[in-house]
């Protein structure tokens, strides 16, 4: 891995910039951010692995060093300027065409690279999820019955790509949050993408005009983004029901009360029409 000089006082944490649930952002010299984990959150592993194949690329941020404070593990990255896609939808509504065909472009770029081995296979951790989503006993076998029909794959895979993960800063797209990315088939990961692009509910806290906004714009994010996915993809897509029917199923393990009904009724329907 290149490595990549940090100016500044890099041996003292600066000011928090965010956190999320596994990590906290903090400022690293001029040019850095350390992102630090919290105690028992192995994301580092993963995230460590998925940026390193990624290294060269100018669709993450780069991985400077890995280091350790206080007994907890820290990622020094890139610090990257810019705006999510997320806010800038919500601030430029008018530009959601393009953000749609930038969402897939920057998508496909991961999905060429092959995974590290290390990284975990996409279906044991859908596996997983399934397993650990509160779900009437018939659906969860017919999730998983669907989940057993589907191949392998030695894609890397993000698995959480939405508007939200992506910064745009001038001309240039990166990636950010790589601790749930797996190896596996790109049909997985853009399954993920399509469910939580057209059903996941806005985070808590949204103002009124901004859910106003993100649900008049939903159909056209998703109608650019999958048709430029569909166009620029290097093969034919496959299996694409028996993966969003897998990834409705895992969405439920992480219990979203205000989308539940929704993705149940969505797996009763794929029940139904398997079925016939």
């Amino acid at each position: 891995m290149s490595a990549m000089a940090v100016t500044g006082d890099a041996s003292v944490i600066g000011p928090k910039l965010g956190e999320g649930r596994e990590a906290e952002i903090y400022t690293w010299g001029n040019d850095a951010v350390l992102k630090l984990y919290r105690p028992g959150f192995g994301g580092h592993r993963t995230e460590n692995l998925a940026l390193a194949a990624l290294d060269g690329l100018t669709v993450v941020p780069r991985l400077i060093e890995v280091i350790e404070r206080d007994g907890r593990i820290g990622l020094v990255l890139e610090r990257l300027g810019g705006t999510d896609m997320l806010t800038l939808l919500q601030q430029q509504p008018w530009h959601v065409a393009g953000f749609g065909r930038a969402l897939a472009a920057t998508h496909l770029a991961v999905h060429r690279l092959t995974a590290p081995g290390e990284l975990a296979d996409v279906r044991e951790l859908l596996t997983g999820r399934i397993g650990d989503a509160s779900l009437p006993a018939p659906l969860r076998g017919f999730a998983l019955s669907m989940l057993d029909r589907l191949p392998a794959g030695n894609r890397l895979c993000h698995g959480d790509y939405h508007p939200g993960n992506v910064l745009i800063s001038g001309g240039r797209q990166s990636v950010i949050d790589w601790t749930a990315a797996a190896r596996g088939a790109p049909e997985a990961d853009h399954t993920r993408t399509l469910l939580l692009l057209r059903w996941a509910n806005p985070l808590p806290g949204t103002p009124l005009v901004f859910r106003a906004l993100i649900a008049a714009g939903r159909s056209v994010l998703v109608r650019k983004y999958l048709r430029t996915y569909r166009q620029a993809s290097p093969q034919p897509l496959q299996h694409m029901d028996l993966w969003l029917t897998a990834n409705i199923a895992a969405r439920l393990s992480e219990g979203i009360d205000a989308e539940r009904t929704k993705l149940l009724n969505l797996l009763n329907h794929a029940r139904r029409r398997q079925a016939h």
